[in-house]
């Protein structure tokens, strides 16, 4: 892969979240999926991760969502990956076109093999997604019924919502969007919530100065590239960790 497409990659890629966490990493496969177990039997809240277009293992970063699912398992969350092109055989949508549509359907149905396991606690289930992954989480509440969707909260950051409706079923939806994201621009999010019959059940954070990727830890400030402008804004990336920790908190 060459500069051109790792970078094209990242810009529509994952969020990396700042944390200093250990190595070692608790997962297991089990149903297909990749696990992160936390300890005791349970029943454990859990939450399903969506990535960005370059998949679960980026090149720049390729244990970047094993450390943020350490994070959470070791807070008692049992973290499953929704891998929309591993399971397909692929590493990159820049392989094969893959459709948010697509990608929706594969989180709907991971979220519907947690539910059915003993150790989960089936009332505490959300789905975070990035960017492609984000937009994917979206398009969910506006393809599926609520009672087709096992998951009861959704978080995305910097979601791409290009193919985002409206939707009408109450989920709590917390948004975490860049300021000056110029590769999925936040607008088009913010405007679908507007014309959601539920817009009071999401909140949008916007971080002004932040771009796209803010949270990816290995990226400078600012760089610009065909895809838009991507850059690491520490600031921001601590804020909608806190957020998101808030966010899950009110769950529980």
């Amino acid at each position: 892969m060459n500069m051109r497409d790792t970078v094209l990659g990242i810009a529509w890629s994952f969020g990396l979240m700042a944390l200093s966490v250990s190595a070692s990493v608790a997962a297991t496969a089990d149903g297909g999926y990749r696990i992160f177990r936390p300890d005791g039997p349970g029943p454990h809240p859990a939450i399903v991760f969506v990535s960005g277009r370059s998949g679960f293992t980026p090149s720049v970063a390729p244990t970047a969502y094993e450390r943020v699912a350490e994070q959470l398992r070791a807070q008692g969350y049992m973290v499953i990956f929704a891998d929309y092109l591993g399971r397909r055989g692929l590493t990159s949508c820049a392989d094969a076109s893959i459709t948010p549509a697509e990608a929706a359907r594969d989180l709907v149905a991971a979220a519907a093999w947690l539910k059915a396991q003993p150790s989960v606690d089936q009332a505490h289930i959300t789905v975070l997604g990035w960017s492609y992954g984000g937009g994917a989480a979206l398009v969910a509440l506006a393809e599926y019924t609520a009672e087709q969707l096992a998951f009861s909260r959704v978080i995305v950051y910097y979601p791409d919502c290009r193919t985002v409706r409206p939707w009408k079923i109450r989920m709590p939806v917390l948004m975490l969007l860049a300021g000056e994201d110029d590769v999925a621009p936040g607008k088009r999010c913010q405007q679908a919530v507007k014309e959601s019959t539920v817009s009071e059940a999401v909140k949008i954070v916007v971080y002004p100065g932040a771009q796209h990727g803010f949270d990816v830890s290995e990226l400078p400030p600012k760089m610009k590239y065909p895809a838009g402008t991507l850059g690491y804004h520490p600031q921001a990336a601590a804020a909608a960790w806190e957020e998101m920790q808030r966010f899950l908190q009110s769950a529980m």
